[in-house]
């Protein structure tokens, strides 16, 4: 099996693992805090949702070896970062249906494939630098590591609601 094959199996399967973690829940357990400080269950799932759709701007980032990566750390420092990805998650989430979650993240991981499927085969090695904002995709990332983010991602997030009492 080649790389990309393994991606889009990774991919797959994590869509699938996302499918079964929002089926599980009872629909009250997604008002419910999650062991995320900043987020509740719901938060958390719409969070987990959006981020593969975003892959294509990092592809594109590392292809074209974008410098503003080397200056991003010093015009947003992470504290700033992260008020920002934790207020944006808090509004993008008012009024997802656990309807509207799943057809988030289908959307975003077939974005993901798309992007996976641009990337040519010697291009997988291809890495930027990433600034410290977080430890799941920071310092050389290569093109192969980002993919492999939508799962780690994942699974980081899921243990966080996992974790919620209900």
């Amino acid at each position: 099996m080649d790389t990309r094959e393994r991606l889009q199996q990774e991919i797959e399967s994590t869509r699938m693992a996302y499918h079964c973690l929002l089926d599980s829940l009872p629909e009250e357990a997604l008002s419910l805090p999650s062991d995320n400080p900043a987020w509740n269950v719901r938060q958390v799932l719409y969070h987990i949702a959006i981020i593969p759709r975003y892959i294509i701007v990092e592809v594109v980032a590392i292809r074209r070896q974008v410098w503003l990566y080397m200056l991003l750390p010093r015009l947003i420092p992470k504290g700033l970062f992260d008020w920002l990805n934790a207020r944006m998650t808090q509004l993008g989430a008012r009024g997802m249906t656990r309807q509207r979650l799943a057809k988030t993240y289908d959307d975003s991981c077939r974005a993901a494939l798309r992007a996976l499927d641009s990337v040519p085969d010697a291009d997988f090695d291809r890495h930027l630098y990433y600034p410290l904002w977080d430890p799941l995709l920071a310092g050389e990332v290569t093109l192969e590591y980002l993919f492999g983010y939508v799962k780690r991602h994942f699974d980081s997030h899921a243990a966080q609601i996992e974790k919620a009492s209900y």
